[in-house]
Parts: C-alpha cells; sequence; structure tokens
C-alpha cells in the first residue's frame, strides 16, 4: 500500500489524496465520513481533498442524499494522465527547443601521421575566403605549395612565416627563417612547430619530429586561434626588427643576458659558459 501511495505522489497527488483514492478503489460509494474513516484522513481535511481529487477527474460525485463518491476506474485515469503527460511533454520538447540558445562548444580534433596532418592542413588553406597565416618549415613548404598557389590565384590574403628556406612563389607576404634562426627555435621545441590559421575561424597546430610520429589538433576555438594568429604575428615582427639590427646587436642583447638566452633557446647560459670551460 505504501509503494502505491508513493507512486500516486509521484504523478502529483498528495498524500492524503492517494489514500482517499486508494479507499474508494476498495470500496464505493462512500460519504466523505466514512472516506475519512478508512482512509485515516482528518476529517477535518477530507472534503478538501475530496474537491481536489474531484478536480483531478480522479474520483465522481453522486448526487445522492446523503452525497456520495465513486472512483474514476484506473485504466480510464491512468490512461487520461498519461496522455495528457505526454501532450505537455510534446508541446514542452517542441516549444522549448525554439527559444534555446546551443552554447558553443569548440572541439579539439587530434589528428596523428604525417599524410594527414599534411591533408588538414591543405584543407583549411582550401576553405579560406579572405586570408591565410602559415608558419611553415622547409620540409612541409611543397606539400602545401600548390594550395596556397590556389589560394593566391583566387585572391586569399597569405601571410607566411618560412623556417630554413630560400624565397618561395605563392606564398604572399613571406618572412624568412633562416637555418641561423630556425635551428634554435627547432632545439628549443623539440619539433618543428607548423601553425595554419583559416580565416580568423580554424587553427591546425602541429608538430613535426625525426624521432615522433607527427601529431596535430584542429579546432575552431576563438581563444586558440588567435593565441596562434598572435603567435605568428609576433614572430613576424621579431624577424623584421632582427633584420634592421647588425648581427652582433642581436646577439649581445640576448647571449649575454642568462634570462633572455634562457627564452630563446631554453637552455641555461651558465650551463652552456660550463660546457664550453669544460
Amino acid at each position: 500500500m505504501e509503494k502505491l501511495i508513493d507512486s500516486l505522489m509521484e504523478i502529483g497527488f498528495s498524500k492524503n489524496e492517494s489514500k482517499a483514492y486508494l479507499s474508494l478503489l476498495k470500496q464505493s460509494p462512500l460519504t466523505g465520513y466514512e472516506i475519512s474513516k478508512q482512509s485515516g484522513v482528518p476529517r477535518s481535511m477530507i472534503y478538501q481533498t475530496i474537491n481536489k481529487l474531484v478536480a483531478h477527474g480522479a474520483i465522481n460525485e453522486v448526487r445522492s442524499d446523503p452525497i456520495t463518491y465513486t472512483p474514476v476506474p484506473p485504466n480510464e485515469f491512468i490512461g487520461r494522465l498519461r496522455q495528457e503527460k505526454e501532450e505537455t511533454f510534446d508541446y514542452l520538447q517542441e516549444n522549448l527547443k525554439q527559444i534555446q540558445h546551443p552554447p558553443e562548444v569548440h572541439v579539439i580534433r587530434h589528428i596523428q601521421e604525417r599524410s594527414t596532418v599534411i591533408e588538414r592542413m591543405n584543407d583549411l588553406i582550401s576553405k579560406a575566403n579572405h586570408e591565410v597565416w602559415l608558419s611553415v618549415w622547409n620540409s612541409e613548404v611543397d606539400d602545401i605549395a600548390p594550395y596556397t598557389k590556389r589560394a593566391i590565384d583566387s585572391n586569399i590574403q597569405l601571410y607566411s612565416l618560412l623556417f630554413n628556406c630560400e624565397p618561395r612563389k605563392h606564398f604572399g607576404r613571406a618572412f624568412y627563417h633562416h637555418p641561423s634562426t630556425a635551428d634554435i627555435e627547432e632545439q628549443r621545441m623539440n619539433q618543428r612547430l607548423t601553425i595554419v590559421v583559416s580565416d580568423n575561424k580554424e587553427v591546425l597546430i602541429a608538430g613535426f619530429s625525426r624521432d615522433t610520429v607527427p601529431s596535430a589538433l584542429l579546432t575552431e576555438d576563438p581563444m586558440l586561434v588567435l593565441l596562434a594568429k598572435e603567435y605568428i604575428r609576433h614572430d613576424i615582427m621579431m624577424k623584421v626588427m632582427s633584420e634592421h639590427s647588425s648581427e652582433e646587436k642581436m646577439n649581445q642583447i640576448w647571449k649575454e643576458d642568462s634570462d633572455l638566452f634562457y627564452i630563446v633557446t631554453n637552455e641555461l647560459l651558465n650551463k652552456k659558459i660550463n660546457k664550453g670551460e669544460a
């Protein structure tokens, strides 16, 4: 009996309403007084309880003298409730989704194998409508050159930072890290960090290495897109500034400052000096 009471309460009955309805299922018709006596619902609350059951459509009032009550058969009552609930759920499902603003979830896809990474790089270049930012090494330049040429021919703006290679056509406004600086970059990161940013909307960040399987992440996350583009932008500006200063002056700036030496090379200056002394 307690389980039935609990179940009726789960579909919206109060405890008193559940007890009164179950009493009428056992025996009917009953007067209000008799329902109170058999169900245990206090007499002070029985008619309030009965009125709510009538409103629910769970019991019928019989115009007799005195007035008595009979239960609506469970199949009929529960069936009607089920239909009403389903109609309500259908309405909510249809109308709530119309006002829902879906959260922006930016998936980060992880890619492995050189051929797959190169393919995704070319996809990003091909889908650009306005501009592409590149940071690419000599060993990967030939793999993407046909796609950068096609982008240039389609009036897509390219900004390219190319490592360890001679000047190349079809890479837009290109800047070059020559072997001396490219070697420092590759040694510091222990890989050839490669970036493709398409239309400020999507970015691929890849790592090519002699010792490990190439891997990359691909995402439309706006913060990662911004971060990657700013990395290329700042690297280009540092390259331009270094070309307007003598190599001796540039070396003096960072090779004699232990913190800057570590920032640039990822090595400790004292360790470098000790190795030289040894």
